[in-house]
C-alpha cells in the first residue's frame, strides 16, 4: 500500500515537471502549461514569489514576495526550508516531492491504523497521482490524519485528556499550515464536553485541554510573525480576501452567475465574496448545530462525521475550489463509512474538472475556443463536485464512520473487534449491550454504553473518549 502510494506521488512529480522546462518553445507558456496540465503552484510561485532569494518570509516588506507566499505562517517557513538546498524551480519541485513521498506514506500508514483496507482510498486513487505536488496541501492532511488517530486509535496507555490534547494540537498545527483543520477544533471540543463517559469536570478538562493545545500552536506559530511585522504578516490575509473569483479559481461563484462574475474587479466581485463567507458561515453553524443536537439526544458525539460534513460545506461554499483539494476530503472517505459509487462519483467528477479545466484553457490558448468537449467536461465536474459535497453533509451523518462500524463477525475493516474502539483490548460483553472499557482522565478504567452489533444508520456513532 505504501509502495503504490509513493509511485503515485512520483508520477504526479513526472507529471509537473514539463513546466520546469526552460527551453524555448513555439506555444505560449498557458498553451504549454495547459497542454500537459502540469501547472503547480510549487513551480510558479517559485519565481513570482522570489523564492530563489532564500530571504526568510514575513519579516520583511509589508506584501507578498520577496519570500513571503500567501498560506500562514509554517507553510512560508517550510517552503523557504525545503527551498535553501535548491537554486532551480526544477530543483525545488524535486525537493517537494522527495519530502511529499514521506508525508504520503506517514498519511497511509495512519489510516491503515484507522482502517488497513480503507485506506486504499487514498493510497491507490487518481488525485494522488493528479496533486500530490501540485501546492502544500499534504502538509495539512497529515496533520488532519494524525489528530483522528489520537482519538481514535491512540496507544492504550494515553488517557482521554491526552488524547484530546494530541489532536487538538494536531488541528491546530494544521491550521498554521492551511486553516481549515482550524475547523475540526469545533466538533472535537463538542465531543470533549458532552460525551457522556466520564463526570463532568473530567470532560471539562480534556474540553480545555483540546482547546488550549490547538489555539496555543497556533498562537505560537503567528504571534512571533506580527510582534516583529505586523503588516508582513497581514499581507497573507489581504491577498486572500482580495483574491478575485476568476476562472482558475473553479468555484461554483464564477461559473453559476456569469456573465457578472466575469469582470476581475469592481462591485459584483465584493458581492460575490460576501456571498460565498456568509454560505460558508451559514453551513458551518448548521452542521455544528446537527452535531450538538445529536450529541445531546445521543450521549456520544459523531464528531469525526461533524468534521467530514465541515470539510464538504466548506470546499463547496468557498471562493476558491482548487482541483487538489480532494487530497483534504480523502481521509474522511477512509474513516467515515461511505459507500463506494459515492466516492467513485466524486472522482470521476474530479477528474472531469481537472481535464475539463486544462485542456479547455489549451483550447482558448490555441485560439481553438469554449465550444469543445474539454468546455462541457469541465462544467461536470465542477457541478458535479459542488452538488455530491452538498449531499456529503448529510450523508456523512447518516453512513457513521468506520471506526464504529461493524461486519458480519462484529469486527472493523481493521480485523480488531470493532467493540474494542478505544484500543484497550477489552471489548464490551458477548452482546455488544453491555459496557466498553475505556480509560478516564486519569488513565482509570471507565465504563460507558455501548450498542449491539445489530444497530445501523443514525444511530452509530463515533466513541472518542
Amino acid at each position: 500500500m505504501c509502495v503504490v502510494a509513493a509511485v503515485l506521488t512520483v508520477l504526479n512529480l513526472l507529471l509537473k515537471l514539463p513546466c520546469t522546462d526552460t527551453a524555448p518553445s513555439v506555444l505560449p507558456r498557458d498553451a504549454v502549461v495547459s497542454r500537459f496540465g502540469c501547472f503547480s503552484d510549487i513551480e510558479f510561485l517559485w519565481d513570482v514569489r522570489q523564492l530563489a532569494s532564500h530571504v526568510f518570509p514575513y519579516v520583511t516588506g509589508s506584501d507578498i514576495g520577496n519570500g513571503t507566499v500567501e498560506y500562514p505562517t509554517l507553510t512560508g517557513v517550510w517552503i523557504w526550508l525545503t527551498a535553501l538546498p535548491v537554486d532551480t524551480a526544477r530543483g525545488f519541485l524535486v525537493v517537494t516531492a522527495a519530502v511529499a513521498v514521506v508525508i504520503v506514506v506517514v498519511v497511509t500508514l495512519l489510516l491503515a491504523r484507522i482502517d488497513g483496507r480503507r485506506a486504499w482510498i487514498w493510497a491507490a486513487t487518481p488525485p494522488l497521482a493528479l496533486y500530490a505536488v501540485s501546492n502544500w496541501d499534504l502538509l495539512p492532511v497529515v496533520c488532519t490524519v494524525v489528530g483522528l488517530v489520537a482519538v481514535v486509535r491512540p496507544p492504550a496507555r494515553w488517557s482521554t485528556t491526552t488524547r484530546y490534547a494530541v489532536a487538538g494540537l494536531a488541528f491546530g498545527l494544521g491550521g498554521a499550515f492551511k486553516l481549515y483543520p482550524l475547523m475540526f477544533l469545533a466538533p472535537l471540543a463538542i465531543a470533549a464536553l458532552l460525551d457522556r463517559d466520564v463526570a463532568l469536570a473530567a470532560r471539562v478538562k480534556r474540553t480545555v485541554a483540546a482547546l488550549g493545545s490547538g489555539i496555543g500552536v497556533v498562537l505560537a506559530a503567528n504571534v512571533p510573525f506580527a510582534l516583529i511585522n505586523l503588516d508582513g504578516w497581514l499581507s497573507v490575509f489581504r491577498f486572500q480576501a482580495g483574491r478575485p473569483i476568476s476562472p482558475s479559481t473553479m468555484s461554483i461563484w464564477f461559473y453559476g452567475l456569469m456573465p457578472w462574475s466575469m469582470a476581475p474587479e469592481g462591485s459584483f466581485q465584493t458581492l460575490m465574496g460576501t456571498l460565498s463567507t456568509v454560505t460558508t458561515a451559514i453551513g458551518i453553524l448548521a452542521v455544528l448545530v446537527v452535531t450538538v443536537v445529536l450529541a445531546l439526544r445521543r450521549g456520544t458525539t459523531p464528531w469525526i462525521e461533524s468534521a467530514a460534513a465541515l470539510l464538504a460545506v466548506y470546499m463547496v461554499c468557498n471562493k476558491v475550489a482548487s482541483p487538489q483539494y480532494v487530497l483534504w476530503l480523502l481521509p474522511f472517505f477512509v474513516v467515515v463509512r461511505i459507500g463506494g459509487w459515492w466516492i467513485a462519483a466524486y472522482l470521476v467528477a474530479d477528474i472531469c474538472a481537472f481535464v475539463g479545466f486544462f485542456r479547455n484553457t489549451f483550447y482558448i490558448a490555441v485560439g481553438i475556443g469554449t465550444s469543445t468537449w474539454a468546455n462541457q467536461a469541465m462544467a461536470v465536474g465542477i457541478w458535479g463536485r459542488a452538488a455530491l459535497l452538498v449531499a456529503f453533509a448529510v450523508v456523512f451523518f447518516r453512513v457513521g464512520s468506520v471506526v464504529d462500524g461493524r461486519d458480519g463477525n462484529g469486527r472493523d475493516g481493521t480485523g480488531r473487534d470493532a467493540r474494542d474502539w478505544d484500543g484497550t483490548g477489552e471489548p464490551s460483553d458477548a452482546s455488544g449491550r453491555g459496557t466498553v472499557a475505556g480509560h478516564g482522565t486519569d488513565g482509570a478504567p471507565v465504563s460507558v454504553p455501548s450498542r449491539a452489533d445489530g444497530d445501523r444508520g443514525d444511530d452509530r456513532a463515533v466513541r472518542p473518549a
